[in-house]
């Protein structure tokens, strides 16, 4: 796995505004590639890194068309296409079609055969490794493009405006100094124009040193001229096990499911720097200008997006150290932007959405790499107003923002503690992203199997008065029916 480092490097005026220049051609030859590999996917069926690219115009010589895509354009389209096969997948496991239709779709989603016919039977392994062949018949095929087309339509392709430069020794070239000592490392840095590359000193700091890992010849440059070299680290071998769920909480930025509260002061400093800001914004307007021309309000912004990522992912470092899961289970995260960053202005819901959710993302995927800790996103639909001990759901559960007590066996515990309980308790049914309906019934259910525990008992007279006012147990037919059967083994109480 690859991890990029920030370094310093001072560089010139001239040498800045040239490397401004070649990101902005960078960006240009990047859409024009992906563009291609676009076309080239709905031919074929699939993108191609070392596709023969020489016949396109684009602005920067070969060997950065190459790099481009081979490092960037290839790998952003095939992680997208990784996105819209999960999606793929969440739909056909929520709908009602038949059970053989639901496999073959998933049969055709894993292979990526949405437009291009390979295979014409499909193999699916049941829970118990029985194998079972069926034949992909053409309504399927049309059933499966239809799925994958409406997912396209509905999603937004990855543009390469604001990407960063991603360059490999072809283009940007490490070299050790050979006489002076003032810097540590330089890149010899090709540009548009031939044979007149630049040079850029390169000063290593202590945290790059103790990272570890081995120095790779990949350079990233971003906008803000900022530059990163990139190490190939190996996984570390930690002893690891059990699960912990966590839920994005309302006051606190993450809760556990053993009750302990993750980044108490995140979501106040963010307001503080909400109202900073708008302060700022509300002052350009009144003075017919863009917020963007002030320079306060640029740095504001700025610290705002690297206090959100430095808090994910202290805040996922700290969980991982005090836990040491072997899995982590979380709420699926369109939860978090509908519940949370919803609840923030425009000026910051931006900065959260771009930094927070992509930072929380890609944290979880640095974990998964480099401890093999499994991740898993569940469906949060009320799980905020279930009770993760009897599992009766209700809307008066939770009293308040951080309250929660169950009108049926009337636990009480902090609000967003339950939630990462109920959390853990769907990863075990398995219920991984499905839609609130489902959602509901299932939770609906496994409280009408709960009721039966000896331990509640004497609750269920009481059950029975809550259940008949209570709309969320209209989706189950007859619920009083399950008590009535049993009342024969009823307490007397």
């Amino acid at each position: 796995m690859y991890r990029a480092i920030e370094v310093s490097c001072p560089t010139t005026k001239r040498k800045s505004t040239l490397i401004a220049h070649v990101l902005k051609l960078y960006r240009k030859t990047a859409e024009i590639i992906a563009k291609f590999q676009w076309s080239l996917f709905f031919k074929t069926g699939s993108f191609n890194r070392k596709a023969n690219i020489k016949h396109l115009n684009c602005p920067l010589s070969e060997r950065f068309k190459s790099t481009i895509q081979y490092h960037v354009v290839v790998p952003t389209l095939e992680s997208f296409i990784g996105n819209v096969q999960e999606r793929f997948k969440e739909i056909v496991l929520s709908s009602t079609l038949p059970e053989k239709t639901k496999r073959v779709l998933l049969y055709l989603n894993s292979r990526e055969e949405w437009l291009v016919p390979k295979s014409e039977k499909a193999l699916w392994i049941d829970k118990d490794k029985n194998k079972h062949e069926y034949e992909i018949v053409k309504e399927e095929r049309l059933l499966a493009k239809k799925i994958f087309k409406h997912i396209l339509k509905s999603w937004k392709k990855p543009s390469f405006r604001g990407i960063s430069m991603l360059l490999d020794s072809k283009c940007a070239l490490l070299e050790r100094p050979k006489k002076a000592k003032a810097f540590d490392l330089w890149i010899r840095l090709s540009t548009h124009e031939k044979r007149k590359p630049i040079y850029l000193p390169v000063e290593l700091h202590e945290y790059f040193e103790e990272r570890g890992g081995k120095l790779t010849n990949m350079v990233q440059i971003a906008e803000d001229g900022k530059l990163r070299l990139v190490k190939e680290v190996e996984r570390k071998e930690i002893a690891f096990s059990g699960e912990v769920a966590l839920d994005f909480g309302m006051e606190c930025f993450l809760v556990s499911d053993r009750g302990d509260l993750f980044g108490r002061k995140f979501y106040s400093k963010v307001r503080e720097f909400a109202e900073k800001i708008d302060r700022i914004q509300r002052e350009m307007q009144r003075r017919g200008k863009k917020p963007t021309e002030s320079k306060r309000y640029l740095r504001l912004q700025h610290r705002l997006s690297e206090y959100v990522k430095n808090e994910v992912r202290r805040v996922i470092n700290r969980v991982i150290e005090l836990y040491r899961p072997r899995r982590l289970v979380l709420e699926d995260l369109r939860g978090f932007l509908k519940r949370v960053i919803n609840n923030f202005p425009k000026s910051v819901k931006r900065v959260l959405i771009r930094f927070g959710l992509g930072e929380i993302k890609k944290k979880l995927e640095e974990v998964r790499e480099e401890y093999g800790i499994e991740v898993v996103y569940v469906a949060p639909a009320y799980s905020s107003q279930a009770c993760s001990n009897c599992g009766y759901v209700d809307k008066g559960n939770r009293k308040a923002r951080s309250e929660f007590e169950c009108k049926l066996c009337n636990r009480k515990l902090h609000a967003d503690v339950n939630a990462s309980r109920n959390l853990l308790s769907r990863a075990k049914w398995s219920l991984h992203l499905r839609r609130m309906e489902q959602a509901l019934i299932k939770q609906v259910e496994e409280f009408m199997v709960c009721l039966f525990d000896e331990r509640f008992k004497c609750l269920w007279s009481k059950a029975l008065g809550l259940i008949e006012r209570n709309p969320y147990f209209q989706s189950v037919p007859k619920p009083e029916v399950w008590i009535n059967v049993h009342k024969r083994g009823i307490c007397p109480c």
